[in-house]
């Protein structure tokens, strides 16, 4: 599950009112499951199909494990099914819960936005297939929750027709790291919660990133090693030979706020060439870094062209907010701060985003689509 789904899992189940169940298509040791949900689910199909995984695909497929795993899915009767995709899988289990169930479809990215201009190299027929599943979701559904902006369906070239709530990630409780006062900035140590970014057109290029902030004497850290093994020898010679670079440990989930915590500043390092891809993509996108680095205590770094996200950064005076022409004078915008009053607004915002104030909009818009559901 995404990090914002453990979340959401995790403060309704605190509640008291709620029994949370995880159905899962991929088989992930969690540390934190357990506390964001009372069951699991496991049913261990894959969609990477080959020639070598084909036959343990069926074998999986028709398993006493798998059958076993399809009953307890039919036999759940949930106040509400909520499903995460576009995913073929999850829209085949759609139909394994009680008609009666109001079917809640979290549009964790809204797949219609992510075009690129076509290539021999990348035709896109992935991303094509997702948005014929996300439009299925949305009109098979009963209600979406979304983490973008509130008018970012707007922007499809179709109407939704069920209630939608826009709700952003937001800080979970547990999570929140006291902020340290009068803090003074010695070295600057910026961090990127998550692996170095696979390289792809339309995209600044991670590593371009990484050296154009070293470069300035600022120290950078990602806080995992390389997520796509095409990209890892690069970022590992660059490791090696760069001493302001460095790859940090992830650590256990509720762990994690506290490791990204002993950096100074955290930073999504996200520009785009808005002739190549969507615009659309980065205007709308709604990363759970950034409330990360709020849960953390950092103030935040980021690319004007992620507009919602830098609105929060700007609006909430908390961060940066610059252009990929202005990344190579970042020494001095972030010298120009007054960092301890960064600080303290990051404080009001860990609470202005806390879940546990927040979560009632989610109870409010689960019993709306429940009876509206009923009424039909």
């Amino acid at each position: 599950p995404s990090v914002p789904v453990i979340k959401i899992a995790r403060t309704l189940r605190l509640t008291g009112n709620y029994e949370t169940v995880l159905v899962s298509f991929r088989k992930k040791q969690e540390d934190f499951l357990e506390k964001a949900f009372d069951k699991v689910i496991f049913i261990n199909l894959t969609h990477k199909l080959s020639k070598k995984n084909a036959i343990n695909f069926l074998k999986n497929l028709f398993s006493k494990e798998t059958r076993y795993s399809l009953k307890e899915l039919r036999r759940l009767n949930p106040y509400v099914f909520q499903i995460t995709g576009p995913d073929l899988f999850t829209l085949f289990s759609i139909f394994l819960i009680n008609k009666k169930t109001p079917r809640i479809y979290f549009a964790y990215d809204i797949w219609k936005f992510f075009e690129k201009k076509w290539s021999f190299k990348n035709p896109g027929i992935k991303e094509l297939f997702q948005k014929i599943i996300e439009e299925r979701f949305f009109r098979m559904c009963d209600g979406v929750l979304h983490k973008g902006p509130e008018d970012e369906f707007n922007y499809l070239d179709y109407e939704i027709f069920v209630p939608s709530l826009s709700f952003y990630p937001g800080c979970l409780d547990e999570w929140i790291i006291p902020i340290k006062k009068n803090k003074k900035l010695k070295n600057i140590r910026l961090v990127y919660a998550g692996g170095p970014l696979a390289a792809w057109n339309g995209r600044v290029n991670f590593i371009d990133v990484t050296r154009e902030i070293t470069k300035q004497g600022i120290y950078f850290s990602t806080s995992s090693k390389p997520i796509v093994e095409k990209d890892s020898e690069i970022f590992f010679e660059e490791e090696k030979k760069n001493p302001y670079f460095k790859f940090g440990e992830r650590g256990k989930t509720e762990d994690f706020s506290k490791n990204v915590s002993k950096y100074d500043y955290g930073i999504i390092p996200d520009f785009f060439n808005t002739s190549i891809i969507n615009p659309l993509w980065p205007k709308t996108s709604m990363a759970n870094k950034l409330f990360t680095y709020i849960e953390a205590g950092l103030p935040v770094i980021i690319n004007e062209q992620s507009e919602v996200m830098a609105e929060i950064v700007r609006k909430n005076k908390i961060g940066i907010v610059i252009k990929y022409e202005e990344l190579k004078n970042l020494r001095n915008l972030i010298l120009k701060k007054d960092y301890n009053k960064l600080l303290k607004n990051v404080k009001k915002v860990q609470e202005k985003y806390r879940l546990s104030k927040n979560i009632h909009l989610i109870e409010g818009f689960y019993e709306k689509c429940c009876n509206l559901k009923h009424m039909k």
